[in-house]
């Protein structure tokens, strides 16, 4: 009785350290349009993205700059496998500057899918004869309605310099580490009263 009761104990710590999430955004989905840079010619030297509107540059002046426009999108596994779209997909938010707060929707695709992004974790420039391109990847966060609210990570790669195109990948990131920290905890705690419950059974022998 007592090793019942030390499992159903260490079961219940081990639920209360890892919550159960109810449905996880899980996949990946690519997309492209058009982009030109901020403060200067050549996206070798950018220091900001002004995405594209049809055939109008947005204004890319403070953070009230209007979105540009997504042409294709492409969902390639998890929860967006399937998803195909040929013209006009959703909207893009110019980046004035690489080290802006947080955006709040910073893209969406079909008005049911959104991405927030939370920072800019890094922006790679690669010089060429053609003036250059750039690499941003970036954290955020997938919103999409009836799940939960899941960490994602914002991949985008300019094509060419001046007036040129772009393609992105936004994907579902990993479990945070913490997370991980507090399932490996729940695990050994389980773990560790197993042990103890062994060391505490007695056995004893019926006298003849």
């Amino acid at each position: 009785m007592r090793i019942h009761t030390k499992l159903a104990a260490a079961a219940a710590l081990l639920c209360a350290a890892v919550p159960a999430q109810a449905a996880q955004i899980l996949g990946q989905i690519s997309f492209n349009g058009f982009v030109r840079p901020v403060g200067a010619t050549s996206m070798g030297a950018a220091t900001g993205l002004d995405f594209y509107n049809f055939a109008i540059p947005g204004t890319s002046a403070g953070d009230g700059g209007a979105p540009g426009t997504i042409f294709t999108a492409l969902g390639t596994s998890g929860v967006f496998s399937g998803i195909t779209c040929v013209g006009p997909c959703g909207t893009i938010k110019d980046l004035p500057t690489f080290t802006g707060g947080p955006i709040a929707s910073f893209f969406d695709i079909g008005s049911s899918i959104f991405f927030d992004l939370s920072s800019i974790q890094s922006v790679t420039y690669t010089a060429d004869g053609a003036g250059g391109s750039l690499k941003l990847v970036a954290s955020g966060t997938f919103r999409i309605t009836g799940y939960d609210d899941t960490a994602a990570l914002l991949t985008l790669t300019t094509q060419g310099d001046g007036l040129t195109s772009f393609s992105a990948t936004a994907l579902s990131a990993v479990p945070e580490p913490a997370s991980w920290g507090l399932m490996i905890a729940g695990f050994g705690m389980m773990g560790g009263m197993l042990r103890a419950s062994r060391r505490t059974v007695k056995v004893r022998y019926a006298k003849n």
